[in-house]
């Protein structure tokens, strides 16, 4: 039952992320200035808020507390769930994306952006580092929802990191998939790019986790001494 859940909840994380994929999309591509596209980046927070707050499986929100069990078996469970509800989001991602394509194929100025978008990402240079900030971007976010106790503070954390990621273009591996499925431009370089953006958000996640829990252990001691 907790494979399936993580199955079918992952779908729709994939289409929540989509969701805000679409916003930035069509957003930036009708407001192309510095403000529309701080704007866009804001909007594309609609799909991480949604998978917070409805508590959906997503990848790149739970490989960073995958282990964070106390039990072994607990932390086994978790790995075996992250690439069931990886192709989850896979699913979710690509079918919006998919259907976004002969929604707006007769509308130049979006197809036109998600084309721009598309080929960007899989020409990027610097891949490896967006992939990671990304990550450790995301990581923040789902730690911020998960932390603060003021459920404004919640929401406003997740706007915070995810504006900036997007802003900046770092690489979210399932935000690429519907990017890639609304284009509907498919290729080896697609390949390539979903499978070293997955690596690189892993490890901006789980790099995040290692500061955030060291730091918690150099703090510990001074604690007990006041």
């Amino acid at each position: 039952m907790r494979f399936l859940k993580a199955f079918v909840f992952g779908i729709f994380a994939g289409l929540a992320i989509g969701l805000g994929s679409l916003a930035f999309t069509v957003v930036s591509a009708y407001l192309p200035s510095v403000g529309g596209k701080i704007f866009a980046s804001a909007l594309f927070s609609v799909g991480l808020i949604l998978v917070c707050v409805l508590g959906l499986q997503l990848y790149t929100g739970k490989i960073g507390v995958v282990f964070d069990a106390d039990d072994k078996k607990e932390i086994g469970k978790n790995a075996i769930c992250l690439p069931i509800m990886l192709v989850g989001n896979a699913i979710g991602a690509f079918a919006l994306g998919i259907l976004c394509h002969f929604i707006f194929k007769g509308i130049p100025t979006v197809s036109d952006k998600i084309l721009a978008i598309s080929e960007g990402k899989t020409s990027s240079g610097m891949v490896f580092l967006e992939g990671i900030f990304c990550g450790a971007l995301v990581y923040i976010a789902v730690y911020f929802f998960k932390n603060l106790q003021n459920y404004a503070m919640k929401i406003i954390g997740i706007i915070t990191a995810v504006t900036l990621f997007v802003y900046c273009g770092f690489q979210h591996c399932i935000a690429n998939m519907f990017y890639f499925g609304m284009a509907f431009n498919w290729n080896i370089d697609m390949l390539w790019n979903l499978l070293i953006v997955i690596l690189t958000n892993s490890v901006g996640a789980l790099l995040v986790r290692c500061l955030v829990h060291l730091a918690a252990i150099i703090a510990t001691p001074k604690d007990k001494e006041e």
